[in-house]
């Protein structure tokens, strides 16, 4: 009986040939098996002449590997907010990887722990209230976080400035979450700081407690931007903007590991690079 296309059933049982690909371990070249289909021959290829296509993935070298895996993680994954805190999770380890063999898991596992990094971001609602690390974050290396600070007070003679509490509050959370991460090895902070129209005064007040944040184990980066981004309580949405243009003002020294002014940090670089 002739098919849809116009061959008949038994021509085509006759005359097929099956091409087989199979893609060796070694460096030899690729084989190529041609089976004629026999008439009894349901799936075409013989018990004995059945062989699966597959490349060994564990035949290129680590770097190659590597790369595939990163590939594989996930580029950004939400975790629930806590405290009004946002929570992120970059090149985090997905699941369905993990199950295409030990040797990947493993290998995929420890590329995830090395890359993936936990990205924190204050809101104008948190008020430092401690985090509950993510249990998928739990192996992570990596701390990265974006907090502001305002100061909103008319006169520091008559008010105390509250870039200070602010700094001691921020300090304290971030100090707890960093013990919940055992396997830390970085922590950058960008701080976005607001100080309406004492910019001296709250500037300098931030040097004087500028420990609050060098100190802290594994630190590798601070930077200070100075910004508007306070737009006021009396606004409809969030009182915060930080779409603001912002201007880098203060960063972390790595001559002496204390967060000073940029001119003084650049100038100290070039002073000791000569």
């Amino acid at each position: 009986m002739d098919d849809k296309y116009g061959a008949s059933a038994d021509h085509q049982t006759s005359t097929s040939l099956v091409t087989r690909v199979r893609l060796t371990e070694d460096s030899g070249p690729a084989t190529t098996t041609r089976t004629k289909v026999g008439e009894d021959d349901v799936t075409g290829v013989t018990c004995e002449e059945e062989e699966e296509a597959f490349f060994d993935l564990f035949s290129l070298p680590r770097e190659l590997r590597d790369e595939i895996y990163d590939h594989s993680l996930e580029f950004k994954r939400k975790f629930a907010s806590q405290h009004s805190a946002r929570l992120r999770g970059r090149r985090v380890a997905e699941l369905s990887p993990q199950l295409a063999g030990q040797q990947f898991r493993k290998e995929y596992l420890e590329r995830a722990e090395r890359e993936s990094c936990l990205v924190i971001v204050d809101r104008d609602h948190f008020h430092g209230e401690l985090l509950t690390l993510p249990q998928t974050m739990k192996f992570t290396r990596k701390l990265e976080l974006h907090v502001a600070l305002a100061c909103d007070e008319p006169d520091h003679a008559l008010g105390r400035c509250r870039v200070i509490p602010e700094l001691r509050m921020h300090r304290k959370w971030i100090a707890n979450l960093s013990e919940q991460m055992k396997y830390l090895d970085s922590v950058k902070i960008n701080v976005y700081m607001d100080p309406h129209n004492l910019v001296n005064d709250c500037e300098q007040n931030l040097l004087n407690e500028q420990h609050r944040f060098s100190n802290l184990a594994d630190l590798t980066s601070v930077e200070i931007f100075q910004s508007g981004y306070f737009v006021g309580d009396k606004n409809p949405g969030t009182p915060w903007n930080f779409s603001k243009p912002r201007r880098l003002v203060m960063k972390l020294s790595p001559l002496n590991g204390n967060v000073q002014r940029v001119c003084d940090v650049d100038a100290a670089a070039e002073k000791d690079a000569t």
